[in-house]
């Protein structure tokens, strides 16, 4: 197994539970309220449907802009959710929406690092580029964890509100 592999295979892993953990929450009676629940502390918390798809927009973008040195496919979401965004209240998504993008945004990313040769692994992607495949394929494993954290924080702190815990 080489680098490259192993790193898509953690993040593989780290995917798995990200999808199980909104399979979780979906199985409840109040998914909905769930997924869009903001602390009651600090204004402009992002709640569990931004974590999630804030990953999705950050793979677009990732992938397309900083990689590819292309537009972003899915500019509305990366728009929404992408670096720098702050949760819209008016913006209600359901658990599948969530899934689909994570999903539709994942594949070109691994099939882009599935398909780079190893030696590649140290290359930048292009010159302009500010990140080896190495330190791109790190971060971003880093970032969906991270995510999945703040997510599980939000997600302990609402059923503890709603008294499920």
């Amino acid at each position: 197994m080489n680098e490259i592999t192993a790193l898509i295979g953690q993040h593989k892993y780290i995917r798995s539970r990200i999808i199980g953990f909104i399979k979780e929450i979906e199985a409840t009676p109040y998914s909905q309220e769930a997924l869009h629940w903001s602390m009651p502390f600090g204004k402009g918390r992002a709640h569990i449907a931004w974590q999630f798809l804030h990953c999705a927009a950050t793979y677009d973008r990732y992938l397309n802009f900083r990689i590819l040195n292309q537009e972003a496919k899915y500019l509305e979401l990366v728009k929404a959710y992408g670096n720098g965004s702050v949760p819209n209240p008016k913006i209600i998504v359901k658990a599948e929406e969530i899934l689909s993008a994570l999903d539709i945004t994942i594949k070109p990313y691994y099939e882009y690092f599935e398909t780079l040769a190893p030696d590649k692994i140290e290359n930048k992607p292009h010159d302009g580029a500010d990140k080896t495949h190495r330190e791109i394929l790190h971060l971003l494993n880093w970032h969906e964890a991270s995510h999945m954290g703040q997510a599980q924080i939000t997600w302990n702190a609402f059923r503890a509100f709603r008294g499920h815990i």
